[in-house]
């Protein structure tokens, strides 16, 4: 989202001198002691670091960090339909005016990374004054996001360690964690931040053995209310390749076809912060490229009422915006088609993962003759199982 209109130089620089220095002290202490209320979204804020100056690029990404949670907050608020017959009041009365909408945040972690500066913020948001912004009735309930719970444990040189043998100890999200977190929630998936909401010790029992079982897993998303879980492990050691595997488990209705493994860089020892942050961001970011369009249509299996996921490709691209107007024409001209959800970028191709009532001879039919269509396209017919549109 670093290039939404939301987000223009000014505005960051006016919203994070005037919020971030006279508000971020007091609220850091607030929310030490809070529960977990409504409103409340964990969101990462990235700024580039101008001239070596951090601390501008910190205030920047803090910024950048309350718009896209107020923003997020405001589209799982309403839905898709809601957010879309909203779209003029969202954009201009609540996103820029979005410091107002921040009642409390608090920074879970921070670091640069080159020449970007990152910031991981829980924030809460002021339900009242978005309830007045919005048209009666906008219900102050969240809509469900299919959330995902990660049970991940990381093998060191031999030394195994994992969140879920002790929550209260690991109360804070590890690299990797942050890592995956950010990897799924670009691509559309939506990440559980256990730190928020850990279940009560008398709840674990039986919960905390290194190696779970399925029946066990399953356990561990629902004490979280997480639709789907992705248990794994990491293996790192030092001058060998990092190697991440994981499953997916679909809580209601047990293990899924979901699996994927990958392989990173190189661990040096000693192990340089900077450079096993970005390994394990590049692993994140492939384990997600292969199960965030899998778990898409994994929690669908079994019932039939739910449409039929596609994973489609616009490749022959120019630039991001044929991708867009491609995805608005699948949404709004396709029948049948009831979302799109961008899943990765690569060259001159991008994909989604559609979701369709129709089945897949039909859902290309549409398309290819559609008199609405924003450009002409052919069907690539290769050997590929997504659906590779190719603009001519």
């Amino acid at each position: 989202m670093n290039s939404s209109p939301f987000f223009h130089p000014h505005k960051i620089a006016l919203i994070s001198i005037g919020l971030f220095l006279l508000v971020a002290p007091a609220f850091s202490h607030v929310l030490a002691a809070e529960a977990t209320p409504a409103g409340e979204v964990l969101v990462i804020g990235d700024a580039p670091v101008v001239k070596g100056n951090r601390a501008l690029a910190k205030q920047a990404a803090i910024s950048q960090a309350l718009m896209k949670g107020v923003e997020s907050y405001v589209v799982r608020l309403l839905g898709r339909e809601g957010t879309a017959a909203h779209f003029e009041r969202i954009t201009e009365e609540i996103i820029p005016q979005a410091q107002e909408a921040v009642e409390s945040f608090h920074i879970l972690a921070e670091r640069q990374i080159r020449d970007r500066y990152q910031v991981l913020l829980r924030l809460k948001v002021n339900q009242k004054i978005v309830q007045e912004r919005l048209p009666a009735p906008a219900p102050l309930t969240e809509s469900p996001d299919n959330p995902i719970l990660f049970l991940i444990s990381e093998v060191r040189n031999g030394d195994t360690t994992y969140w879920w043998k002790d929550p209260e100890r690991f109360s804070s999200l590890s690299p990797l964690e942050i890592a995956l977190y950010k990897a799924f929630q670009s691509r559309g998936c939506h990440p559980v931040n256990r730190t928020l909401s850990p279940p009560e010790a008398g709840h674990m029992v039986g919960l905390k053995a290194a190696d779970l079982q399925d029946s066990q897993i399953i356990s561990w998303g629902r004490l979280f209310r997480a639709d789907m879980v992705v248990y794994g492990q990491l293996r790192m050691e030092s001058g060998k390749e990092l190697y991440l595997t994981a499953k997916a488990i679909h809580v209601p209705d047990g293990p899924s076809a979901c699996r994927a493994s990958v392989t990173g860089g190189t661990i040096q020892t000693p192990a340089d912060a900077k450079s096993l942050a970005a390994i394990l961001e590049e692993a994140a970011d492939r384990l997600a490229a292969d199960l965030c369009p899998c778990l898409s249509g994994a929690a669908t299996v079994g019932r039939e009422d739910q449409p039929l996921p596609l994973t489609v490709t616009l490749a022959g691209i120019r630039m991001p915006a044929q991708f867009w107007r491609f995805s608005d024409f699948l949404s709004n001209e396709v029948a049948g088609v009831t979302s799109v959800i961008p899943c990765e970028i690569k060259g001159d191709t991008m994909s989604a993962t559609v979701a369709s009532e129709q089945d897949r001879r039909s859902f290309i039919h549409q398309v290819l003759t559609h008199p609405k269509r924003p450009f002409p396209l052919r069907l690539d017919q290769g050997d590929n199982e997504a659906v590779v549109f190719i603009i001519e």
